[in-house]
């Protein structure tokens, strides 16, 4: 039975062969840029047609390996040998003979002829040349000098490849070469001056100067291209062990939680059960959901990271408010308040309430979110401690200094011969209280390769037993302004939000997220408006003026939110829209900005954080 990891690993292995046989053509038309060069060297000095032909011929025999070559005329019927390589190596006889079916082969353009070909056309050897030809590639030519001519090269391995491969640059080096024949020829018709055939001669040489000039330079692209091609072979081959790895870890992290979802959802289809147990159930249904989505989150983290396609978006705000929402968010988190009756979660910020932090907001939250998630994860009873203090010692010219941030807990804590290896990729350290979650493996990796790409540094102090503390340092990213402010306590979320008189436009196809968005709603009051796809979404907003708020979800039939939200922006600039999709990649909030919308979030759709997106817009 073929799996779904079999089909990942089956094309990666197919897109590394493409990548590799894409690096032979490359090679291959490397060789044939080289070829043109070198040959081009000879008719470009050259200033003797008879001299030309044999160099041309010397040249490309040396260097595709072919052991004979010769240059002949045709007249009636019958051919010379002008010029051949090795010299004087071939006769004027007992070659080969020319019938009409080969004259006409030859007239019509390159041929190419195997063993059991040559004899059908009458091909034979001189005896006393002792080699046996398999095969041979006849060019023709035209002239001033010879009306009807051609290029033999006599070749001794069946497959004729050494030429065959390379026939169309053979076949523009004769067209180049030919044209310069028909020069020196003229020349020395007319019989002009000196000075004359000089000039013309250093005009023509000045031409193919430039012309080799610019092979050397298509060398040298291809050279480049042809190294990030290997580059790409290489990344595709780390990729595959790094899918394979994954799939493998994924295969059995996600029945964890999915037994977790789907075991106790069929709990609840139970009569008998009590509202606690209820309660409990529903519990452990989303925060297995929320596992789920960690891994999914992880996975798609680690590729961005891994192919080096993560960017930053540096910006300036309040660290003290940042971190009272981070801890506020925390607090009303399922996993946590299952565990709040014996675990104590701690705000410790040790910095002026006005300071200000400069750095890339969504990923200095996804940093702490791995190391609180962790340490709320591991630590079954004491505290959870958040927090952030200056480092002093750490001042610079422009008034800017290191911050410091730090998670402690007083949970199981981390064996020290395991403290360096919990940053590798895939480790992971079982205890019997986490196996309900599962994981990748993948959250301390991942916060530090961000740490690191935003120039900081990340360590672990742990005990055995007594918990453990991580900290990381953001390099020259907090401003400290003269007027000194008391610290912030913590703000607590709103719970109740009215918004009575207030219109919102839910544009959704799902109806499972319909009624999901209607029910987080429905408690506000507002009035609740619904268009299936972005087309209806446009026609809703010209046809009812008091729409004040628009959910945007961003995959949507026949028109996408992106394209509604443009054409909305035509009619009315100034409502708020708010995009609310599945897709998480890094550039879509980016996409989103783009094309009008006025704020972002991602599914699965966070209850509180959709209320107070939504209520920034309705209650400025």
């Amino acid at each position: 039975m073929v799996t779904k990891e079999d089909t990942v690993i089956n094309e990666l292995k197919l897109r590394i062969k493409l990548l590799e046989k894409q690096n032979d053509q490359m090679a291959e038309g490397m060789n044939e840029k080289l070829l043109l060069w070198l040959v081009m060297e000879i008719i470009a000095q050259a200033d003797n047609k008879d001299k030309l032909l044999y160099q041309i011929l010397e040249r490309i025999s040396v260097i595709r390996d072919v052991p004979i070559s010769l240059c002949c005329t045709i007249e009636n019927k019958d051919y010379k040998v002008i010029s051949d390589y090795p010299a004087n190596s071939i006769t004027d006889n007992c070659l080969f003979s020319l019938s009409d079916t080969l004259i006409e082969k030859i007239e019509n353009g390159p041929i190419y002829l195997s063993g059991e070909e040559m004899a059908e056309v009458g091909f034979s050897m001189n005896t006393d040349l002792n080699i046996k030809p398999e095969a041979i590639s006849i060019f023709p030519f035209h002239c001033r000098p010879i009306p009807f001519g051609f290029i033999v090269f006599i070749e001794t391995e069946p497959s004729g490849k050494n030429i065959k491969f390379f026939g169309s640059v053979i076949s523009r080096i004769l067209t180049i070469a030919v044209d310069k024949i028909d020069k020196l020829t003229l020349l020395e018709e007319q019989k002009e001056p000196e000075n004359i055939t000089d000039i013309k001669i250093k005009e023509e040489n000045l031409e193919l100067s430039h012309f080799n000039k610019q092979l050397k330079k298509e060398i040298r692209e291809r050279k480049r291209k042809e190294k990030e091609l290997n580059k790409e072979v290489t990344i595709a081959k780390n990729n595959d062990e790094l899918k394979t790895t994954l799939l493998s870890n994924i295969s059995h992290e996600v029945r964890t939680p999915l037994n977790g979802i789907l075991g106790f959802s069929e709990l609840l289809r139970h009569n008998n059960i009590s509202a606690e147990e209820r309660n409990q159930y529903i519990n452990i249904i989303k925060i297995s959901g929320k596992s789920i989505l960690k891994i999914v989150d992880d996975v798609l983290d680690l590729g961005r990271i891994e192919t080096k396609e993560i960017e930053l978006h540096l910006e300036e705000f309040p660290v003290t408010h940042f971190l009272n929402e981070l801890y506020n968010t925390y607090k009303d988190d399922d996993l946590y308040k299952q565990k709040e009756k014996n675990l104590e979660l701690r705000l410790n910020v040790n910095i002026s309430s006005n300071t200000i932090i400069r750095t890339d907001k969504r990923r200095l939250k996804q940093i702490l979110d791995n190391l609180i998630g962790n340490a709320i994860k591991f630590t079954e009873e004491g505290y959870v401690e958040i927090g952030c203090r200056v480092k002093e010692k750490d001042f610079t010219d422009n008034g800017w200094k290191d911050l410091l941030f730090f998670v402690k807990d007083s949970g199981i804590g981390i064996p020290k011969k395991l403290q360096e290896a919990v940053f590798e990729k895939f480790m992971k350290i079982e205890y019997d209280i986490s196996k309900l979650y599962g994981g990748t493996g993948l959250g301390l990796t991942i916060a530090k390769k961000v740490v690191e790409k935003l120039g900081g540094k990340i360590w672990l102090n742990s005990t055995l037993g007594e918990g453990s503390e991580l900290y990381f340092t953001m390099p020259e990213s907090v401003f400290i302004p003269a007027k000194q402010e008391p610290s912030l306590t913590t703000i607590e979320l709103k719970d109740k939000y009215k918004w009575d008189g207030k219109t919102v436009l839910v544009v959704e196809d799902d109806e499972m997220s319909l009624i999901f968005l209607n029910e987080i709603l429905k408690p506000t009051d507002i009035h609740i408006l619904h268009a299936a796809n972005g087309q209806a979404a446009i026609q809703m907003i010209r046809n009812h003026p008091e729409i004040d708020l628009v959910l945007m979800d961003i995959k949507l039939p026949e028109l996408d939110g992106f394209e509604a939200t443009r054409e909305i922006r035509k009619i009315r600039s100034d409502l708020p829209i708010i995009a609310q999709t599945a897709y998480a990649m890094a550039d879509d909030k980016r996409k989103s900005v783009e094309v009008g919308c006025s704020d972002y979030i991602t599914k699965p759709v966070n209850r509180q954080l959709l209320l107070k997106t939504a209520d920034k817009f309705l209650n400025p």
